[in-house]
């Protein structure tokens, strides 16, 4: 946090550099977009066969608070974590970031082997979607969301009574 703060002191457009900006935000939906589409719709197929519930009272609170941790990790994988190994390394950092970003996100939800594959695949789009639009607000907003029928339609777990209990 006190990195953030004292980035922000010295310089106040780093909010936009990192991503926290609203000119780009037609362009930076669009491709997140299609595979939150696809995604959503197979998540929901396969919930579907499994037998899922998938309308659940508090979901509406979940896709809404979902998100703001979604924007958060979105923030410190793709402003703090790839954006600095591009710049770190100017020649190969495009090539370093990319797996190296797919196996540090994957990581954060390890033990889980589900999630740590489904995040890791996630971020396989979404890192090359920031590298391109450095925008954070469709991945944040799509990660919560993709996050919440993930633990609900696939994992058959509901987060909120994870953390909330029931």
């Amino acid at each position: 946090m006190s990195y953030v703060v004292w980035q922000v002191r010295r310089d106040p457009t780093r909010w936009k550099e990192w991503g926290f900006r609203t000119d780009n935000l037609r362009q930076a939906f669009m491709w997140p977009s299609v595979l939150f589409a696809g995604a959503g719709f197979a998540m929901a197929w396969y919930g579907i066969v499994a037998g899922r519930e998938l309308w659940q009272g508090h979901m509406l609170f979940l896709l809404f608070l979902y998100p703001l941790w979604g924007i958060l990790q979105q923030f410190l994988v793709q402003a703090l974590g790839v954006d600095n190994l591009i710049k770190i390394f100017p020649q190969h950092g495009l090539w370093l970031a990319i797996p190296i970003g797919v196996i540090l996100f994957a990581l954060v939800h390890f033990p889980d082997w589900w999630l740590t594959l489904a995040t890791g695949l996630m971020a396989c789009f979404f890192i090359p979607f920031y590298i391109r639009d450095r925008n954070l607000w469709p991945l944040g907003l799509y990660h919560g969301w993709l996050g919440t029928f993930f633990y609900l339609w696939v994992l058959g777990r509901d987060p909120w009574v994870s953390v909330f209990g029931r």
